[in-house]
């Protein structure tokens, strides 16, 4: 894998260039999607219409009403859309994106990114919603397409089973234990904030923190079950299925993000 700052070669398990100081392109992206995720939390949404109160005429440019039901699977769909783009970035654009240079592309996510969170949040209508969740979709998918080609077949192999187990799992803990997972917030919350300040410190002193890589992906375990139990608590309406499939989205990915920054050390 090499620097996508200066060039130079980054050896197995390297967090840092050894060259110019840059981070090294996993742990940069795990680092700027986690700070989505708290951005996400921080972002002022729009106020709540009771579901009651919204005609269940399905429209892209009104919120609706749905079954319970229907809420889920536009939930589940909306995620599987999600991903169904990051494989389609991956599959034809991993080498090419490898390529772009660290800049172009570090501003570029940033950008669009936290654009699409704030029109995901502030927006009461599907088709807009859905429209800020691609513009979150699509810079990661870039981002990740780049790390996959580096990282390795085994390294995304194991990866994606882990990343599968480990939301599924949660998922169901949460179907089992919705009033453990909703009275988390707060803490996930202060918790994912330390270890961004943490993370920050070891960027600005060039040093790598394993410990807190692994603390994250805790954080975002909990964070599955804890989105996933608060969109079973809100109002059934299409706007807030997509609300909620953005920030699990955000969880599943970052924790895929930090177990492939962990294992592709371990790539021939």
């Amino acid at each position: 894998m090499y620097c996508q700052h200066c060039g130079a070669e980054i050896g197995p398990g390297d967090k840092f260039c050894q060259n110019c100081g840059a981070p090294a392109a996993a742990r940069q992206a795990a680092e700027l999607s986690s700070a989505l995720r708290a951005a996400q939390e921080f972002s002022p949404g729009a106020a709540a219409v009771p579901a009651e109160d919204l005609p269940d005429t399905p429209s892209l440019t009104r919120d609706f009403a749905v079954t319970r039901e229907r809420f889920n699977l536009i939930l589940g769909g909306t995620l599987l859309w999600g991903f169904l783009m990051n494989i389609l970035f991956c599959v034809f654009l991993g080498r090419a994106a490898a390529r772009l240079p660290y800049g172009v592309v570090t501003i570029a996510y940033v950008v669009l990114a936290f654009t699409g969170i704030l029109i995901n949040t502030r927006s009461q209508k599907p088709l807009w919603s859905f429209v800020g969740y691609n513009l979150v979709v699509l810079p990661l998918g870039l981002v990740l397409s780049a790390l996959i080609a580096d990282a390795g077949a085994d390294a995304v192999r194991e990866t994606f089973q882990i990343t599968a187990a480990v939301t599924a799992g949660m998922l169901l803990l949460s179907n089992r234990k919705p009033e453990l997972f909703s009275r988390m917030g707060p803490c996930l919350l202060g918790a994912l904030l330390l270890a961004l300040a943490a993370e920050l410190v070891s960027f600005l002193f060039s040093r790598s923190f394993e410990a807190v890589n692994v603390v994250v992906a805790l954080i975002f375990c909990g964070y599955i079950g804890f989105d996933w139990a608060r969109a079973q608590q809100r109002p059934c309406t299409a706007d807030n299925a997509i609300d909620s499939a953005c920030a699990l989205y955000l969880d599943i990915i970052n924790l895929a993000l930090r177990i492939l920054a962990s294992r592709s050390r371990r790539r021939d």
